[in-house]
């Protein structure tokens, strides 16, 4: 019941990580915004979700696995609130960063009991089945929501986490426990405070680099600089906040690269497809989240399958095959922009989120078994760190991309529909792009895998 109930909190997270997905065109409009500021709604999540993944190891050491459930589920009520009270746009912000909190220490936190729980035998499997669970969290998210948004209003779409953070705390009180001895460990403010600053810097300088280039690139620059001087401080730490030391091994640096673009890659699409089917379609956010709905069924589907062949025979092809399928969805994306037609997005959709399911488990799973039992919750952190750092630079990115096309255009005279293909061409393109490169890595770097004895789960331990 452990499993259970945690793969439901992490429902929960899923729900909340892509809730803002279809309600960007109605926040623009509700608060009389542009969407790229409406974007923050989801940037800020995703910097603050990050900052708290970083603090969690040390939380549950320091207070235990049932105390960090309780007052995480606590957080998430309170978010909820705060968002069905949101009359304006720092209001609505102020809970997504609540809900951030609660979610972020979380996030790691289930791959860490299923390692510590679970054969190695069966972790692949357990793992797919959580992310699938997430997969569906995140799959009735924009359907239940966008369905409040059209027939209700903006902030009636808290009522479901508020619902949902209430039976966490009942199942939580009954069935989560302490999985290992508590241990008094500091956490480095310092580092808390340079990992936001640095993160937020290099968010707003993607979600303005089209439109505002001369503040956004040197806040690029003051962001990566703090990142690295975020970086330098951990590995000098004894007991660093973000224990960085497995990205030593090539092999799992590589890793999380190739794990975060195909996290990219699965933003773009659901990040971009609503914005296209609202506002270039010309369909509701219910329509919108019907459509998200089918795409993210798909990709839990393909998820728990690909848990069941890594567990027999490894990464490779696998995660080459899910970077190729994903840029072929990608690609038939921008060829059927022009036509305006829901049916050929959401297929090219499904293709291309069906590719990060060949992507996510394989790559998770044989990197953190490659690893001595010690390291795993720091790398689990690692990996659900660099999720969010990756949808936050997608978030910035494409939508910033999306934005600036789309104010340019209708700024001189073209139709706002037209607009918005242009924009979301333009963003999948660059998305594209990006999936490509990484295709050519992950060939590469599956291919050493399997020279070294590291493709499947269990074969071998990094020392």
């Amino acid at each position: 019941m452990l499993i259970m109930t945690l793969m439901f909190t992490a429902a929960a997270n899923g729900f909340a990580s892509v809730q803002m997905s279809v309600a960007l065109p109605r926040i623009s409009d509700t608060y009389h915004i542009t969407v790229a500021d409406a974007n923050w709604v989801n940037i800020a999540y995703a910097i603050v979700a990050a900052t708290a993944i970083m603090t969690s190891a040390r939380i549950m050491q320091r207070i235990g696995l049932k105390r960090l459930y309780f007052w995480s589920c606590l957080l998430f009520v309170i978010s909820s609130v705060v968002g069905l009270l949101a009359v304006n746009f720092p209001l609505m912000l102020a809970a997504r960063i609540i809900q951030a909190m609660a979610a972020g220490v979380m996030f790691p936190t289930i791959n860490t009991v299923i390692v510590q729980v679970v054969p190695p035998a069966k972790s692949g499997s357990i793992m797919s089945i959580n992310s699938a669970v997430i997969g569906l969290g995140a799959a009735f998210s924009p359907l239940l929501c966008g369905l409040l948004i059209t027939y209700v209003n903006l902030t009636s779409m808290f009522a479901i986490p508020l619902v949902i953070g209430v039976v966490t705390l009942i199942l939580g009180h009954k069935y989560v426990f302490d999985v290992e001895p508590r241990m008094h460990k500091q956490i480095n403010v310092v580092s808390i405070i340079l990992a936001f600053v640095g993160l937020g810097c290099l968010m707003y300088g993607f979600n303005e680099l089209t439109d505002k280039p001369k503040i956004a690139i040197p806040l690029l620059v003051v962001g990566i600089g703090v990142l690295v001087a975020f970086v330098i401080r951990q590995f000098r730490l004894a007991t660093p906040l973000l224990n960085l030391r497995p990205l030593r091994h090539l092999s799992v640096s590589i890793g999380v690269l190739i794990y975060m673009t195909g996290a990219m890659g699965e933003q773009a699409m659901l990040l971009l497809t609503p914005l296209y089917l609202e506002r270039a379609c010309d369909k509701t956010a219910f329509v919108s989240g019907l459509c998200l709905l089918i795409v993210a069924i798909c990709y839990s589907g393909f998820i728990v399958l690909t848990g069941r062949i890594v567990d027999r025979r490894g990464m490779w092809p696998e995660v080459s095959f899910g970077f190729l399928i994903m840029s072929a969805g990608l690609f038939a994306l921008i060829l059927m922009a022009q036509h305006k037609s829901v049916i050929p997005a959401v297929i090219c959709g499904a293709v291309a989120v069906i590719g990060d399911a060949f992507i996510n488990v394989p790559t998770k799973d044989v990197v953190l078994e490659s690893l001595p039992t010690r390291m795993v919750p720091h790398l689990n952190s690692v990996f659900s760190t660099s999720t969010q750092i990756a949808s936050s630079m997608a978030s910035a990115l494409f939508i910033g991309l999306l934005s600036a096309t789309v104010t340019r255009e209708t700024a001189s005279g073209v139709a706002r529909s037209t607009a918005y293909v242009h924009g979301f061409s333009d963003a999948v393109w660059v998305a594209l792009a990006i999936e490509i490169v990484m295709l050519i890595v992950s060939i590469w770097y599956s291919r050493q895998m399997v020279k070294h004895g590291e493709n499947r789960v269990g074969e071998k331990k990094i020392c």
